[in-house]
Parts: structure tokens; C-alpha cells; sequence
């Protein structure tokens, strides 16, 4: 599976679709992606990882880099479709403390 993130907006809603890997090998790529994306939208924001087959702790560093942007514009992050794995390391690193879990994105 090719590493990428699409995205689409919806309402006031940004959606972002991980795909493949999100890892040491491409974070510096996204975190910039990311960026550009995120300014687009005004409301919250929703990280898709249905299609994400592993995310290792640049990944989660990425994430949690992103939700402080976020927070600084009163944004909420949430984050949806995680692997049983990646949903379990997201939980002992406290993620969840700090932004919440759906189940799906509707859009």
C-alpha cells in the first residue's frame, strides 16, 4: 500500500485519510502536508487511519504536534478507524486524555 494522506472538506469539517504507513519515513513529509491542509478549514478536524497499517511513535508525535496546533485556535481533533493495535498503543500513551475516539467519520 502506497504511503499518502488525502482529504477532503466537509461543512466546517477536514477530514484526513492516512494511508499505508505513518512512521520515522514519512512524518517530516506529512507534518508540512499537514500544515497546509489543516489552514483550510476552520472547525474540527478528523484523522481517518481505516486504510493506516502502522504507526509508530513519530506517528503519534505527529498526531499529538498537530492537536496542539489545533488547540492553540480552539479546534478539537478526533481521531477515528485505528487498528486494534494502533487503537491500544494511542491508549497507553494517554492520547485519549487529550483528544477523542469515534468509531466512523461521517462524510
Amino acid at each position: 500500500m502506497e504511503n499518502k494522506i488525502e482529504y477532503k472538506i466537509l461543512d466546517d469539517k477536514v477530514i484526513v485519510y492516512f494511508y499505508g504507513e505513518l512512521s520515522c519515513s514519512n512524518v517530516v513529509k506529512y507534518r508540512s502536508l499537514l500544515n497546509s491542509i489543516l489552514d483550510k478549514g476552520n472547525g474540527p478536524v478528523y484523522f481517518d487511519f481505516l486504510h493506516t497499517n502502522f504507526i509508530d511513535s513519530s506517528g503519534i508525535g505527529l498526531v499529538l504536534g498537530r492537536y496542539n496546533q489545533l488547540k492553540l485556535d480552539d479546534r478539537q481533533l478526533y481521531l477515528a478507524n485505528l487498528s486494534k493495535t494502533s487503537y491500544k498503543v494511542f491508549e497507553l500513551s494517554g492520547m485519549f486524555d487529550l483528544m477523542e475516539y469515534v468509531e466512523e467519520v461521517k462524510g
